[in-house]
């Protein structure tokens, strides 16, 4: 295992790692802007059983009232609408059952606080550290600083300046003195699903062994606690650097 992993299994279990954790990832709920036109619509449609007129509004919406893993195939391809009158019977009285008042309920609850994570882990680096535009970041040699660029201008930095050869713009990348750092930046409640993957990517990128930029994987949540877990296994039989957000600035510092 790698040293820093065990700086934070340390910090898991003998210090008040979950208060401390707060301050990069605050629990909040994130209210959905309520549209009174767009409710009055589905108020009426329900009223009327206007199933299709139905699905096609709560289909427009970044939130469905529940569960149903057909809807993002409706969401691509409307025309399925008319051409699967069972599947839009079976799924308009799931909503008919539900009442109107719960299907509003859900189309405007408020966002789960998962889905704000990545902005969280950038909001907390933006005040904790400086940032540089390209050039300053390459012509940077002292101190850590981030590099200040768009999707795009990052994800080619990384491949053309540092070999590193990755389809998308990390979480992180970062410089100290001379050193270039990427990383992913992960919390994560849950091992299965979207988190799951999540895992799987950060530690995609600390097992990347291409180019010159040192890779880690900035690891928070349950995981550290699952320790009979798969998971946990990749993290204790290998050397990649997997550690807290709260220990990134040690890291860095460190090289």
């Amino acid at each position: 295992m790698n040293d820093w992993a065990k700086k934070t299994l340390e910090l898991v279990k003998k210090e008040n790692y979950l208060d401390l954790l707060q301050e990069i990832y605050p629990h909040e709920q994130t209210a959905r802007k309520r549209d009174t036109d767009v409710e009055k619509k589905i108020r009426e449609y329900y009223k009327s059983r206007d199933s299709i007129s139905l699905l096609n509004q709560l289909l427009n919406l970044e939130k469905f009232p529940y569960k149903d893993s057909y809807v993002a195939f409706l969401r691509a391809d409307r025309g399925a609408l008319e051409r699967n009158p069972d599947t839009v019977t079976r799924i308009c009285n799931n909503l008919y059952s539900m009442g109107i008042d719960k299907v509003i309920k859900g189309i405007f609850s408020p966002k789960e606080p998962n889905t704000q994570r990545g902005p969280q882990f950038r909001n907390w680096v933006k005040k904790s550290f400086n940032w540089a535009s390209i050039k300053e970041f390459q012509q940077s040699k002292e101190g850590i600083v981030m590099l200040d660029a768009s999707e795009r201008d990052a994800r080619d930095f990384c491949n053309k300046v540092m070999g590193v050869g990755i389809s998308k713009r990390p979480d992180m990348v970062a410089k100290s003195g001379s050193k270039y750092i990427i990383g992913e930046a992960k919390f994560l409640s849950s091992s299965g699903g979207n988190q799951g993957r999540g895992f799987t990517d950060g530690m995609t990128l600390a097992t990347n062994s291409s180019g010159s930029a040192y890779k880690v994987f900035i690891l928070d949540g349950i995981h550290w606690i699952k320790t009979g877990y798969a998971e946990f296994k990749q993290i204790e039989y290998g050397n990649m650097a997997v550690f807290s957000a709260l220990l990134l600035k040690d890291y860095l510092l460190s090289l």
